[in-house]
């Protein structure tokens, strides 16, 4: 008997029509190490996940996000297809942050519960959107370094993504739009900043913009949380650091240093409290500390 063939579409509905709002890392640990297995276009997989039921029930009226998320993807797959991709900063890497800020963002309804009406956390579905774009383009081009200047590589990042828009024949006013939204999100995403806007967070007058922007950085850094996974992509950014930068790259690779990294991570959002993504955290800290001792 012929066997069947992956059902992307089916495999995310799955996982995100699930009615458990809290993570189970065995099960996340599955999912995400079979899609890096079966799918290999960035284009392919945006393709489904805009059209699982959760993306659908964030439609808004001629929605101009799906066709500039999959132009995304077919770039990001025409980038691949030129050049080595670097260890970790791989269409693998942005695949998880998609996936899993759906995942977060599928927590809204059960976080309103625990904050005001009014709160900064909460998006309209035109947010979700803007911010599932941003999630597909925040390491477009990346060449697996870190930056000179702050902000330096997801600034050539946003650069190459107006420069897509560009040669597509975007609508000038949607891409002028699109930038200016996704900028500061974005930019958010380089780590050396994280201090910085979690700083942020602990303002009592929460903006908007920044709430948006954690909601990005969480979804960039929750994979790298879970007991296996998480280890497995310290790996390999530390493979992606081997040649320009030695010393951080076995710095990173030894237990006290990745232990380091992940004591430096909060996850502040309703959203991923809801998600139940510290508590994957602190066991995947409580495992690490156990084996160190």
């Amino acid at each position: 008997m012929r066997e069947q063939s992956f059902n992307l579409l089916s495999y995310l509905n799955s996982f995100l029509e699930s009615h458990s709002p809290v993570l189970d890392a065995q099960k996340l640990e599955v999912l995400l190490s079979t899609i890096e297995k079966e799918v290999h276009s960035m284009h392919d997989f945006l393709a489904a996940l805009v059209n699982t039921q959760l993306w659908k029930s964030w439609q808004i009226q001629a929605n101009p996000y799906p066709s500039r998320i999959l132009d995304i993807g077919l770039e990001i797959d025409r980038i691949a297809s030129e050049r080595i991709a670097p260890a970790y900063h791989s269409k693998k890497h942005m695949m998880d942050v998609c996936l899993m800020l759906s995942y977060i963002l599928m927590q809204e309804e059960g976080a309103q519960k625990n904050v005001s009406k009014n709160s900064p956390w909460m998006t309209s579905s035109t947010e979700k959107w803007q911010l599932l774009l941003a999630a597909a383009a925040h390491d477009l081009g990346h060449p697996g370094l870190i930056n000179n200047t702050p902000f330096e590589i997801e600034q050539q990042s946003l650069d190459l993504l107006g420069a897509l828009f560009m040669s597509i024949g975007a609508d000038p006013v949607l891409a002028k739009e699109i930038l200016e939204c996704v900028e500061p999100w974005i930019l958010a995403t380089d780590h050396a900043q994280y201090s910085t806007l979690l700083e942020r967070m602990s303002q009592s007058d929460l903006k908007h913009v920044d709430c948006l922007a954690m909601l990005l950085v969480e979804a960039d850094l929750a994979s790298s949380v879970l007991p296996v996974r998480g280890r497995l992509l310290t790996d390999r950014l530390s493979d992606e650091w081997a040649k320009p930068y030695p010393e951080k790259s076995i710095a990173l690779r030894n237990q006290v240093g990745y232990l380091s990294f992940l004591a430096s991570l909060q996850f502040v959002s309703p959203h991923s409290d809801q998600a139940g993504i510290s508590s994957i955290l602190h066991n995947s800290l409580s495992q690490l500390r156990t084996q160190l001792s």
